[in-house]
């Protein structure tokens, strides 16, 4: 149970991230989220009107902090397929970069990230150089933040 609750709360915190990645607002309007730099806005008064002919609500705000610099971000793991595509900056922390399998990276010359085919963006591990691991463990602490805020939210439309 533990666990199950962990990854939905990184499910969350991954469609929040995803969101403020997003390259256009028509982007993240069509998906139900509208971000803006370090804030990710979950809107979803277009699909509740269409769904249940609710009037507009309000825009709820979670502020992702450094969070939002990642589209994937976890204390982890990520896996992926040759295949895969990914937009955006990825990263794992506390987990050591070996926790993203199925990428083929190569350390930029500062050895403070990697890049791989696969991304567009790059991907950090606390194991890169300095100033990384410090940088990460941020991100990780505003993405526990910006669950916990969200996580604390009534639903008064009883939307999911």
């Amino acid at each position: 149970p533990v666990q199950a609750m962990a990854l939905q709360r990184l499910s969350v915190l991954f469609l929040l991230a995803a969101a403020a990645a997003a390259e256009t607002p028509e982007e993240c309007v069509a998906e139900g989220l509208c971000p803006t730099r370090g804030i990710a806005l979950l809107q979803t008064a277009s699909k509740n009107i269409a769904r249940h002919g609710a009037a507009p609500e309000a825009v709820v705000q979670v502020d992702l902090r450094t969070a939002a610099n990642y589209v994937i971000l976890t204390k982890t793991g990520i896996s992926t397929v040759p295949s895969s595509s990914i937009t955006g900056n990825i990263s794992v922390s506390p987990a050591a970069g070996t926790y993203m399998t199925g990428f083929s990276f190569t350390a930029d010359s500062s050895a403070e990230f990697s890049r791989s085919s696969q991304i567009k963006g790059v991907a950090y591990a606390p194991t890169d150089n300095t100033p990384t691991p410090t940088i990460l463990t941020s991100a990780v602490s505003d993405m526990e933040t910006a669950y916990t805020d969200a996580s604390q939210r009534a639903n008064t439309k009883g939307y999911n």
